[in-house]
């Protein structure tokens, strides 16, 4: 699927962890590690990690991977999708977003939102607590729109607004979202 480029998300300064949260390891891997792993292991490109608050410390954690520095990660979650868009090669078809901290998502989840883009090539979104969200497949007809993007927000509107281009596929995983000690405590737990 060399059409489609992965792009992580992992710009974020983890305030309400109080660590770097992509560095907690699982099995003998990084939070980071693991998303990569899972997105290698469906044949798709290298993926692009955008990075932010702790760049250097995942670079040196990782230094085999694709990091790029969105230094105006602190504009938020927009922002940074935004630089991820921005990266993409001029051929590229479709960006599938992922977020790093979703560490119950399984490589099956990501297979099933990639057969329904392959169906029908529109928005592609996972839908999980009665809302559409990432990750997300967006098509190269919404890029301009992507990419302009500032604040916390990310993609939100664009994938709660009312269209007719959009095909959510359920994911109950993708609910599990590591953002405090607690939730980590608790996905350790439930393993």
């Amino acid at each position: 699927m060399a059409d489609i480029q992965p792009i992580i998300l992992a710009a974020g300064a983890s305030s309400r962890f109080g660590a770097c949260k992509l560095l907690l390891e699982h099995g003998g891997r990084t939070l980071l590690q693991h998303c990569v792993d899972k997105l290698v292991s469906l044949d798709l490109p290298t993926p692009l990690i955008v990075s932010g608050a702790w760049h250097a410390p995942l670079v040196d954690a990782h230094p085999g991977l694709d990091l790029r520095q969105n230094r105006d990660w602190r504009a938020g979650m927009g922002s940074s999708l935004a630089f991820g868009i921005r990266q993409l090669q001029a051929d590229c078809e479709a960006a599938l977003i992922v977020l790093a901290d979703q560490p119950a998502v399984t490589g099956a989840d990501i297979r099933s939102l990639l057969d329904t883009w392959k169906e029908n090539r529109n928005i592609v979104c996972s839908f999980y607590e009665n809302r559409r969200g990432v990750p997300a497949i967006f098509p190269r007809s919404v890029f301009a729109q992507l990419a302009i993007l500032d604040g916390d927000r990310g993609a939100r509107e664009l994938l709660r607004g009312p269209r007719d281009d959009i095909t959510s596929v359920p994911l109950a995983s993708a609910v599990i979202d590591i953002d405090t000690p607690q939730d980590w405590k608790n996905f350790g737990e439930s393993r």
